[in-house]
């Protein structure tokens, strides 16, 4: 199921193109609101050019495609740091039209940050 999960996930991601760059070292200390939200908006965007094809990438929508997950409820079954070391590998899971990805530190990080923040709670949904 996790393999599966990972798969669905990482699928809208890869046609991301270029690598992005590792942030700066002082971005790597613990993020300020500012730094969380603009993570968060820039992995919205990576979802919305990847994702939103196949998976449903925000709090309500339905994926487009029947046997793609909500994004919304990939972690609820997948640990966020596993997924980002699968990320920062660029493993390629799931099926076989499941693309791969290569998004870099930032991308994996911002890519993160926007799942965390659309997860349902349990009893949501």
């Amino acid at each position: 199921m996790l393999t599966l999960v990972t798969g669905l996930v990482l699928a809208g991601l890869t046609a991301c193109g270029e690598e992005q760059d590792a942030p700066p070292a002082e971005e790597t200390a613990a993020p300020s609101p500012s730094q969380d939200t603009a993570l968060i908006e820039n992995g919205r965007a990576i979802v919305e050019m990847q994702c939103a094809t196949c998976h449903a990438i925000g709090v309500e929508d339905d994926s487009p495609r029947s046997d793609a997950p909500p994004l919304r409820t990939v972690l609820a079954d997948y640990d966020p740091d596993a997924l980002a070391d699968d990320f920062r590998e660029g493993i390629h899971v799931g099926h076989p039209d499941m693309p791969d990805f290569k998004l870099g530190p930032k991308g994996t990080d911002s890519v993160l940050a926007y799942l965390v923040s659309i997860q349902e709670r349990a009893g949501e949904g």
